[in-house]
């Protein structure tokens, strides 16, 4: 009977950890967005390998990736031509350097023109349904 009764504590133990531990990565998803800018103005005029690879926020999206199993990007960028065709040319470049296409969405809703703005984070955060 004993025995019994030490078993079942357990099992309400190991439930009680699952949930906090679930809960815990749960918010910790929510958290592991990064936010980051591209103006118009670092973007070369002449775009090539080595320049696209230079710039900070490119190399910076690239390590988020290779540092994650599973990833999503999303690019928000401003609502004429010029602003969508950059957003379009960066996820090409993204695609080039070895992210799938799969995890790159182009958002229309960026605030300014000469900017695109890039959520980097876990599929499975609010974030990206946005």
């Amino acid at each position: 009977m004993i025995r019994r009764f030490y078993r079942c504590k357990l099992l309400q133990i190991f439930f009680f950890v699952g949930f906090v531990s679930t809960t815990a990565v749960c918010t910790a998803n929510e958290e592991a967005v990064q936010r980051m800018t591209l103006d118009r103005s670092d973007w070369p005029a002449v775009v090539s390998t080595s320049m696209v690879l230079a710039n900070d926020t490119v190399r910076q999206i690239l390590s988020s990736v290779h540092d994650e199993e599973m990833i999503r990007i999303k690019i928000r960028h401003f609502a004429d031509s010029s602003a969508a065709q950059w957003a379009h040319d960066v996820r090409t470049w993204l695609v080039s350097f070895g992210i799938p296409a799969s995890v790159i969405l182009l958002q229309t809703n960026g605030d300014e023109p000469r900017r695109l703005d890039i959520l980097v984070g876990d599929p499975a955060a609010t974030w990206f349904d946005d």
